[in-house]
């Protein structure tokens, strides 16, 4: 008799459980499909496609104030075109992407060639940059952002930077 009842239960228990997790991937893919394009509009500085990905009153924890004092979507756009404009090659290489419930990880490489001075840098100096970005989403929009970015990268850029400098007025380290 128990056998008769639970059946009948257990049945549309399966069902839901399999359509939730369907749906929870079809989301991380579309998730994905996000955070890969916001890397493309990095690189190629169409900031007003960032409407479609990022939310008005988004928080990226990564903000340079230096770049800009404006918050949420406004200073996003606003940091992404000032990149494009010191380096207008650059190219982003993702080489893994990965999600875990409604957050979404990167880890790529951006090279660039700088048009002006960067950050000490100067003008002309190619910048290698290896970095992991961390998207939480809600309803298929970023809402919260973090970017790491290795400093080694950096510190062998300056080093190179200060080479160049010392070989072209004779000083030695």
């Amino acid at each position: 008799m128990f056998k008769k009842f639970l059946i009948p239960l257990l049945i549309p228990f399966i069902v839901i459980l399999t359509s939730c997790q369907t749906m929870k991937s079809e989301l991380q893919g579309k998730n994905k499909k996000v955070a890969l394009k916001v890397m493309e509009i990095f690189d190629n500085g169409n900031v007003d496609e960032l409407d479609n990905y990022v939310t008005q009153n988004s928080i990226d924890h990564q903000r340079d104030t230096t770049m800009t004092k404006k918050t949420g979507l406004a200073g996003l756009k606003e940091m992404f075109t000032k990149f494009h404009e010191i380096f207008p090659d650059l190219k982003t290489t993702v080489h893994s992407i990965a999600v875990a419930g409604d957050t979404v990880f990167v880890y790529s490489t951006s090279v660039g060639t700088s048009t002006q001075p960067f950050m000490g840098f100067p003008a002309g100096q190619k910048q290698t940059l290896n970095g992991v970005d961390v998207m939480r989403f809600k309803e298929e929009k970023i809402v919260e952002h973090w970017g790491f970015i290795d400093t080694n990268d950096m510190m062998r850029i300056v080093e190179h930077a200060m080479m160049q400098k010392n070989s072209m007025t004779g000083k030695m380290n």
